[in-house]
Order: C-alpha cells, then sequence, then structure tokens
C-alpha cells in the first residue's frame, strides 16, 4: 500500500492540523457537544493551568457511557492516554507507534510545547500518507 516515498513522510505531512480540546473542568456532555460539532471522533482533555494532555475522550469509549449523566466531569470519561509524536518523525515511526496497544491517536509536538500542532490517526497514514506519495515530485 505505501510506497517508498510515503515512509520517508514526515508526520507534519500526514497530521490533521489543530486539536480539538476541552477543559479539565468540562462535563461529559461539553465532550460529546464537541464531538458532535466538528465531526471528529475524540477529543482532548487538557488542563486549565498549563494546557498539558490529560488523555483522549473516544467515540468508542463513550460507548460504556450512554445512559451517564452528562454533568459528569469529562475526566473521568478519558479512555485513551495521550501519546506524541515528534514533527520531523518519520512515517515509519508513527505506524510504529500507532500499532502499540491502546494507541489510536498521536499528538503531534515538539517536546516541551504543550499546544501540539497537530494529530495523526490510522485515518491519516493509510488515506493521506498514500495520496501524497503518489503525487508527482
Amino acid at each position: 500500500m505505501y510506497d517508498s516515498g510515503a515512509l520517508a513522510l514526515e508526520a507534519r505531512d500526514v497530521m490533521t492540523p489543530g486539536v480539538v480540546t476541552v477543559s479539565d473542568d468540562a462535563t461529559l456532555g461539553d465532550a460529546v457537544d464537541a464531538m458532535a460539532d466538528h465531526r471528529i471522533h475524540a477529543v482532548l482533555v487538557i488542563a486549565r493551568e498549563g494546557a498539558a494532555p490529560l488523555g483522549w475522550i473516544t467515540a468508542r469509549g463513550l460507548l460504556a457511557k450512554v445512559g451517564c449523566d452528562p454533568g459528569m466531569a469529562a475526566v473521568d470519561a478519558i479512555d485513551e492516554q495521550p501519546r506524541s509524536i515528534e514533527p520531523d518523525a518519520t512515517l515509519r515511526a508513527a505506524i510504529y507507534a500507532l500499532a502499540l496497544p491502546g494507541v489510536t491517536r498521536l499528538l503531534v509536538r515538539t517536546r516541551g510545547e504543550a499546544v501540539p500542532a497537530g494529530v495523526i490517526s490510522d485515518y491519516d497514514l493509510t488515506v493521506r500518507a498514500t495520496r501524497l506519495s503518489r503525487r508527482p515530485g
């Protein structure tokens, strides 16, 4: 599926720019609304102070929360820990990181920076990387 050009791409080449977030004082309802408003499958919960990523609330994880009080704390609905990759990391490194158990998305950020430049999912690696590698140089 990937040609040799795809494996040489960098994380910044295939990431989705930006990350939809909710603060650690948000509710489960706020997180669900953010996911619906942006038509995404996960939202990142961040700390109010310093914007440190605390974890992801995912659509899959929300299946276990059906019927729960929408006023419950968003931090109590986190079902995936945040993992990061450097913007200049190779596609090969991103594939390896996403193959680890419990990892379905990667924050793309420079070490030491709280705010990520974007996120990489399996979609980004399969569709975007394949399309980019097929473009004429």
